[in-house]
Formats: C-alpha cells, sequence, structure tokens
C-alpha cells in the first residue's frame, strides 16, 4: 500500500537535511581549497622569484670563471662588473630624469 503522506514529507525532508548539511561541508571544502591554492600561488612565486636569482648567480659565477683564472682574480673581476652595473644603473636614472 502507498506510504503516508506525512511519511513521504517526513522523508523528503531528512533528504534535504542531509543534502543541505553536504552542501555547507563542500563550501567549506571550497574555501579550504581556495585558501589552500592562494597559499601555493604565494609560494610558487617566491620560488620562481628564487629560481631566477639562483640562475642568475649562477649565469654571473659561469661567466666570471671564464674572465679569471685564479681567485683573486675573480674576486677583482666581480667588483669591476659590480661597479659597472651600478655606473648602467645611474646613467639609466639620469636618462629617466631627463
Amino acid at each position: 500500500m502507498a506510504k503516508p503522506l506525512l511519511s513521504i514529507l517526513a522523508d523528503i525532508n531528512r533528504k534535504i537535511t542531509i543534502l543541505n548539511d553536504e552542501k555547507l561541508a563542500l563550501n567549506a571544502k571550497i574555501l579550504e581549497l581556495e585558501e589552500a591554492n592562494k597559499n601555493l600561488q604565494l609560494e610558487l612565486k617566491e620560488t620562481q622569484s628564487k629560481l631566477a636569482k639562483a640562475l642568475t648567480d649562477a649565469e654571473f659565477l659561469t661567466v666570471s670563471h671564464r674572465l679569471a683564472e685564479d681567485p683573486d682574480s675573480i674576486i677583482a673581476t666581480r667588483r669591476r662588473i659590480a661597479r659597472l652595473i651600478r655606473t648602467i644603473d645611474s646613467c639609466i636614472s639620469m636618462i629617466k630624469e631627463e
């Protein structure tokens, strides 16, 4: 025989409550995952920045070792290159001011 209307409505209400609870749990999980994603994006940017710096340092060391044979020459060459870079930066700044 058919279920009484009140029983059917109680079942529907119970299922709605379950679905609503699941929806709330999923929304909370979405917020948690979005926060984790945001943190991972920041970490990725920091890691990419560190990688770029490391590659620049490696390139700089490679060039400096090609320019000089002994450690004293390498240090002097690095200082000269750093001085040249500062001079170039200064020139760029003066150009921008004009």
